[in-house]
């Protein structure tokens, strides 16, 4: 649940980015979709030429992936990104107004029947998914069609833009745990039987397990990972991407289990390897829906104050299953 924490006083800054919020969602709120979608591919196209240091973060975050791209792709690629992402983040604003009926429009879900077998198990599962396509989408669209679970994340700076954050998120049912203390709350709901949603592709600095992402060594959060190697619980993966016609597509794919052998780190680190194994899957059918904005590579192996955990014995790597996609 939220905490009930009191928000501090809000600054100069907090008031004038509300004052901005209100005005774009007082005329973007309230037109078509699709010149919405097309304003924010404007918008993502402004940033890309008027902003080098995420330019260069998206380049960088490419060349390091082995996606087998020249000079000349990796151009293309981070173009199209900042396309996308401009187009998600202005479509929100559109996509908090949507009427349900302009949802089952604009969002095709795919694979219900998935999510209806594990939550009929009874036990709980990690609902797993990425920054890719348009994450907020797929709880909202769940939760529409009356499959809403609990969603980690955390609390916006803005203590005047926060509630209307929170209402967004809430608004057919779903659950926002905040990170800060979120372990109880976690186990609350799977103990209810719920699914809890993580977003498993963000550098954990120097407090995550190092897995293999795209071809390099990634500090990976293994929370979820540890959970569901502990509990046994099921792991079901949902993405979502654009369609060229306007619309979205989710995708439930089918859920796999972790393995347990009773060694806690050890099976925290392969559940984790599993789960990002199936990100990167996504990624590489269509890279053009990833955040490649993050610094996903950030913290490097034996570097840094305090320094990160060492790399995985051997055998560990040895001995992790394959993931089955």
């Amino acid at each position: 649940m939220p905490s009930s924490t009191p928000a501090s006083a809000p600054t100069l800054r907090h008031r004038l980015e509300y004052g901005a919020f209100r005005l774009l969602d007082g005329v973007l709120g309230h037109l078509p979709w699709a010149t919405v979608l097309a304003l924010g591919e404007a918008a993502g196209l402004a940033f890309y030429l008027a902003d080098p240091r995420h330019r260069r973060i998206v380049r960088e975050n490419l060349r390091l992936a082995d996606l087998g791209l020249d000079e000349a792709g990796t151009r293309a690629l981070s173009k199209a990104c900042f396309r996308h992402f401009g187009a998600l983040f202005v479509g929100l604003l559109r996509l908090r107004r949507a009427t349900p009926e302009e949802l089952d429009r604009w969002i095709k879900v795919e694979g219900l029947e998935h999510f209806d077998a594990v939550k009929a198990r009874g036990r709980g599962f990690v609902q797993l998914t990425g920054h890719y396509g348009n994450w907020e989408m797929v709880a909202l669209a769940q939760s529409r069609l009356g499959r809403p679970l609990a969603v980690i994340g955390r609390a916006l700076d803005n203590p005047l833009l926060e509630p209307i954050s929170l209402a967004f998120r809430t608004r057919f049912g779903n659950r926002v745990i905040l990170k800060d203390g979120a372990m109880r709350e976690t186990l609350k709901a799977l103990k209810a039987g719920d699914g809890v949603g993580f977003l498993l592709d963000q550098d954990a600095l120097t407090t995550g397990v190092w897995v293999k992402f795209l071809g390099q060594w990634a500090s990976t959060f293994s929370t979820a990972g540890s959970l569901a190697a502990r509990y046994h619980l099921p792991v079901l993966p949902v993405f979502s991407w654009p369609n060229g016609d306007g619309t979205f597509t989710v995708r439930f794919d089918a859920p796999f289990e972790v393995p347990a052998t009773g060694d806690a780190a050890r099976d925290a680190w392969v559940a984790t390897q599993l789960m990002t194994a199936r990100i990167e899957a996504q990624i590489r059918k269509d890279p053009r829906w990833w955040f490649w904005m993050h610094r996903r590579f950030k913290t490097r192996p034996g570097e840094g104050h305090p320094l990160p955990a060492p790399l995985p014995p051997g055998e560990w790597l040895e001995s992790c299953p394959s993931p089955t996609l």
